[in-house]
């Protein structure tokens, strides 16, 4: 189910969704030809990954029905918004994102970010004050690379039990779970996302956030 030419990162995570028990897949006569990964996050956000389906299952219907079960799982376990990332390119995903009703709240950028100047923050009070900033600039929406790609709502108290510096430069403001706001910014070679382009030493393409109210 390798959805794309350069690679997916899909086989090298699916034993550890398998583990957490957050994978769902789509049968027919016993095979596998779809799959999904669902994760409850603390914010009230189910976080939707990993939709892939058989090529020779394409079209069938199996991505909505596999979707629409992950979403009837969440409402179950008490999320009050679904939220996905789409690759830019992925026109067919978008399709299915819009058919759900999902609308788009943020776009980002992702690769490896070179490591350049910048100024770390450790101050609580300090941090505190650039979280406050970031979120008022994203709607208050927030990204991180840790273990995987997640997007979600959040508030000041969710984004400072994760954050233990800040980096700051003239073109962002970055945080060490792997998210910029503004331009991609970190002192060391990091995975990131980004409200901007900025210069990523391997950039890895454009992604639109989507949310749906549950």
């Amino acid at each position: 189910m390798n959805t794309f030419p350069w690679g997916d990162y899909v086989p090298r995570v699916i034993d550890g969704w398998v583990r957490d028990g957050t994978a769902y897949v789509a049968l027919v006569n016993e095979e596998v030809v779809g799959v999904i990964n669902l994760v409850l996050l603390p914010t009230g956000v189910a976080w939707l990954e990993g939709l892939r389906v058989k090529s020779t299952y394409r079209r069938h219907g199996v991505g909505t029905a596999l979707t629409n079960y992950a979403l009837d799982l969440a409402k179950a376990g008490g999320a009050r918004y679904a939220m996905l990332m789409i690759a830019e390119w992925n026109n067919a995903s978008h399709g299915l994102a819009r058919k759900l009703s999902f609308r788009p709240v943020l776009n980002v950028y992702g690769g490896i970010t070179r490591g350049s100047p910048a100024l770390r923050v450790t101050d609580r009070d300090e941090i505190k004050r650039f979280v406050e900033e970031a979120l008022d600039k994203t709607n208050g929406y927030f990204c991180s690379t840790v273990n995987h790609w997640v997007c979600t709502r959040a508030d000041v108290d969710y984004v400072l039990s994760m954050t233990r510096e800040v980096y700051i430069s003239n073109g962002g403001v970055g945080f060490n779970g792997g998210f910029s706001v503004g331009k991609p910014t970190s002192p060391v070679r990091m995975e990131m996302l980004a409200t901007e382009r900025g210069d990523f030493e391997e950039y890895f393409g454009m992604y639109i956030v989507y949310e749906l109210a549950l």
